[in-house]
């Protein structure tokens, strides 16, 4: 029961996530519409991008270190 709640609620926030980058792109075009060069969007876009990208990977970092087996100590 835990294992799948965990599956949904990774499944979640991946479609966040993804939902961020699609909103992103939108915002851009319509800088583009309200008279901002593609350069300036593009560079905007890229900013936002990253932070995402930072939230994705250390999400996968986190679920990296607790599916890795636990060492025991042999003391």
């Amino acid at each position: 029961m835990q294992r799948n709640r965990q599956n949904i609620l990774s499944k979640t926030i991946a479609l966040l996530l993804a939902m961020q980058l699609f909103l992103i792109g939108l915002q851009a075009k319509s800088q583009i519409d309200q008279g901002n060069s593609s350069i300036e969007a593009l560079i905007w876009m890229t900013q936002q991008y990253i932070s995402v990208l930072v939230k994705i990977r250390s999400l996968q970092d986190n679920k990296e270190k607790n599916n890795s087996p636990k060492l025991k100590d042999k003391r």
